[in-house]
């Protein structure tokens, strides 16, 4: 028998009202069972002690979309349990089952079946300063420095290993894992990685240049952003879940973590195109009409 941490959105009625049902389900299993609401862990949740009510746990079962799921994995990353994903959201690129398939399919997952694989994902370590203070960060998806609210570019000077690379006039810079290339990035017109790619990508948000290009970094790359604000002040944020205020000069720098993320798969590696494909389809009306007349032709 497993010990099992079931994480939901509290504030959510569909995931409280389906975690509520399966922890007495799989307590009559003879599973231990801890049921967690995530939103009263607080977003800044990493857990690095012994001093967390999931420690020793076999898996955690993750309620909620794929915003729900990054939350989950920087809470999980240093306590090495891996994740399989119920998907309450939208899009569900992070998911591994839907909400109908736990009574069916868990136990594939519990039982440490043959079909069962762990798909690590790489995540990012940041360090903020400014005004002579640093803050750490932990993201699965992404690190993002951007203008504040006035519309105007801010410049970001960008180092890669200490190597001065060049000046971006843009509303920002995102430094993202092949997992977040399908967030952020991807909204912005960067490219998509694999998620077992180990390399970052380094994409401007709204350049100034046409010139300025998305750019794939080497996995053990340390990539140093400096932001210039001017009069205004600026916005880091971490997975686009921390976020703080930054000043004109304040600096960033990113590296892969020590951490990875844990996910329990029985999906082969190949479901992600599967997934991006259908993804871009809905979001375009045109494809949408073709495939509308070719359903309609057959």
């Amino acid at each position: 028998m497993k010990t099992i941490a079931i994480f939901y959105q509290g504030r959510k009625q569909d995931s409280s009202r389906f975690a509520a049902q399966l922890v007495p389900t799989l307590e009559q299993q003879g599973h231990t069972v801890r049921a967690i609401d995530i939103h009263q862990e607080g977003l800044d949740s990493f857990v690095s002690n012994e001093h967390v009510s999931f420690l020793g746990c076999d898996v955690v079962l993750v309620l909620g979309g794929d915003g729900t799921i990054v939350h989950a994995a920087r809470m999980c990353a240093a306590t090495n349990i891996p994740i399989v994903g119920v998907n309450f959201g939208r899009v569900g690129f992070l998911t591994e089952l839907e909400p109908a398939d736990i009574a069916t399919d868990l136990d594939y997952y519990l039982n440490g079946d043959a079909s069962v694989w762990v798909d690590e994902r790489t995540m990012l370590h940041a360090v903020l300063e400014q005004d002579g203070k640093s803050e750490e960060f932990l993201a699965l998806n992404d690190i993002v420095i951007a203008r504040g609210t006035w519309p105007r570019v801010v410049q970001v000077g960008v180092w890669v290993d200490d190597y001065y690379y060049n000046t971006s006039y843009a509303d920002g810079m995102i430094i993202s894992t092949a997992t977040g290339s399908t967030a952020y990035n991807m909204a912005v017109g960067g490219p998509l990685l694999h998620p077992q790619v180990e390399s970052t990508v380094l994409t401007p948000i709204a350049t100034h240049l046409a010139s300025d290009r998305s750019l794939i970094i080497q996995p053990d790359a340390t990539i140093k952003l400096q932001i210039f604000t001017g009069s205004q002040n600026g916005v880091f944020s971490a997975d686009g879940q921390l976020n703080r205020e930054v000043k004109d000069g304040a600096i960033i720098t990113v590296h892969k973590s020590k951490y990875v993320t844990r996910f329990l798969r029985r999906r082969p590696p190949t479901y992600f195109y599967q997934i991006i494909n259908a993804k871009l389809r809905n979001d375009n009306p045109a494809a949408n009409e073709i495939n509308h007349a070719n359903r309609v032709n057959d």
